[in-house]
C-alpha cells in the first residue's frame, strides 16, 4: 500500500491524482487482492479512509 501515501508510516494518502495514477500502476491481480479486502467488513476497518478512497474512483464491486 505504499505507493498510496506520502509518507513511510502510512498515514497520509497521496492527492487524489496521484492516489489514482498508482491505482492504475498496480498489477490487476494486486487490485483484486486490495478490493477483495476492502468489500469484507471486518478487514476494511482499519484502512477505511484507504477503501473509501478506493470506492470513490468507482472500483466498488
Amino acid at each position: 500500500m505504499q505507493p498510496f501515501f506520502t509518507d513511510s508510516g502510512m498515514k497520509t494518502m497521496k492527492s487524489s491524482a496521484d492516489f489514482e495514477m498508482a491505482w492504475k500502476a498496480t498489477p490487476k491481480a494486486m487490485q483484486a487482492s486490495m478490493m477483495k479486502e476492502c468489500n469484507d467488513a471486518a478487514m476494511s476497518k482499519p484502512h477505511a479512509q484507504f477503501c473509501a478512497r478506493l470506492f470513490a474512483l468507482g472500483h466498488h464491486s
